[in-house]
């Protein structure tokens, strides 16, 4: 086998260039004299998407679900034609807990009657657990699936 000096050469200096790339580490960020930034204030009559605590039915989940239980009337023509599927509703829940502005995000397919149920029932909610920032009540937004299903 025959040493060649120009590829053992060139293999050594990729070495070095590789070995000197990632040895490199990454400078530190220069201290700054400027204060951290602060969440901005709440505002009034805004209506947040995203919240530090989101709104909550009174009770929570499980007692949200029992209510949607207990109250749904499964649609006549619905039930008679077989339809089964989820509505997905967006409300306001002002920082009063108050439900408003109740709208079909989308609905169950061929069941307008399905979407008109969903939203009786939305509408019908006692007052809410309004949604937080910085431990302030706030309007917030709530995205809620409502699901038909024949037993």
């Amino acid at each position: 086998m025959k040493f060649d000096l120009k590829k053992a050469f060139l293999v050594f200096a990729l070495q070095l260039m590789c070995g000197m790339t990632f040895a490199q580490s990454c400078p530190e960020p220069p201290a700054s004299s400027e204060p951290k930034q602060v969440a901005a204030p709440v505002q009034e009559g805004v209506i947040y998407e995203i919240v530090d605590e989101q709104a909550e039915f009174p009770g929570g989940k499980e007692v949200m679900f029992k209510y949607l239980k207990d109250n749904l009337k499964y649609p006549e023509i619905a039930e008679e034609m077989g339809i089964e599927g989820k509505c997905y509703l967006k409300f306001i829940v002002s920082a009063r807990g108050e439900v408003s502005n109740v709208k079909i995000m989308r609905g169950v397919t061929d069941c307008p009657e399905c979407d008109k149920e969903a939203i009786r029932l939305v509408k019908g909610m006692p007052k809410w657990k309004s949604g937080k920032i910085n431990g302030k009540d706030v309007n917030s937004y709530y995205t809620l699936p409502v699901t038909f299903r024949l037993q």
